[in-house]
């Protein structure tokens, strides 16, 4: 077989692996984030005070 083709396919799937799983660490950031700021926080977390404190 020719050897120069054998070693230009092996770089370019080990170039295609490294940019898919680069492109996946980003666009998994990115989805990350965009559920937390879809859903609305709870009161807790908004820092209201609960009613039980707000009494005393």
């Amino acid at each position: 077989m020719n050897w120069v083709f054998i070693i230009f396919f092996s770089i370019a799937v080990i170039a295609l692996i490294v940019f898919l799983i680069i492109r996946n660490l980003k666009d998994e950031e990115v989805f990350e984030k965009q559920l937390n700021n879809d859903y609305p926080k709870s009161k807790d977390e908004e820092g209201d005070t609960p009613t039980e404190e707000a009494l005393k």
